[in-house]
């Protein structure tokens, strides 16, 4: 399994690196697994509906064909994208978004903070605050998108949407919880250091 860690990459690229990763995969290429950041941007999965907007958007919006709805993506958020053969090991799409939830669980727990799925909907939660959002898809039996973790990036843009479809929910970050920075790799070493995969 091959580790791509870098810094702030534009979504565009990011899904180009993606789709070439998930042909490699395909072919039966070591696994890979990007550990990025993004630019301030909208995320909207297949399942998004133009109602998650409740203001005007001051960003981009990128459809990328993910499941899910919509989610927002900006520096100071950890976002992963493992492209994994779960067809090789034999894991179906609930296990694998199951998987995901309890990476992000167990990297939380690395800074002492107790985080839960919820009954409101795929993710991680703290208190019933949001903190990590989970949107795959899978084709020829290899995974793509992933999952994001908010770090220490703002999270006014989430002012704007209904994130995930989830009313009224309200959205958290690691820096919020602990009332302290924290250095963004610090988290991205984690999920090397907790890889489920």
């Amino acid at each position: 399994m091959k580790f791509i860690v870098s810094g702030i990459v534009d979504y565009s690229v990011s899904m180009i690196d993606m789709d070439i990763a998930h042909e490699m995969v395909s072919n039966g290429e070591d696994e890979i697994v990007f550990i990025t950041e993004h630019p301030p941007l909208y995320s909207a999965g297949k399942s998004f509906e133009s109602s998650d907007f409740i203001k005007i958007p001051h960003a981009k919006i990128y459809y990328p064909g993910r499941g899910g709805r919509i989610v927002v993506h900006s520096p100071g958020q950890v976002v992963v994208y493992p492209i994994i053969n779960l067809r090789k090991r034999n894991i179906n799409i609930s296990t694998f978004v199951y998987t995901l939830e309890q990476w992000m669980i167990d990297v939380l727990k690395k800074f002492n903070i107790n985080a839960t799925r919820s009954k409101k909907g795929v993710g991680v939660f703290v208190n019933e605050s949001k903190i990590g959002f989970v949107g795959v898809k899978i084709t020829k039996g290899v995974s793509m998108h992933g999952l994001c973790l908010n770090v220490n990036n703002d999270t006014s843009m989430f002012n704007s949407i209904i994130p995930c479809g989830i009313q009224g929910v309200q959205i958290t970050s690691i820096q919020k919880i602990l009332h302290n920075s924290i250095q963004i790799n610090q988290v991205k070493d984690m999920f090397i250091k907790t890889i489920p995969f």
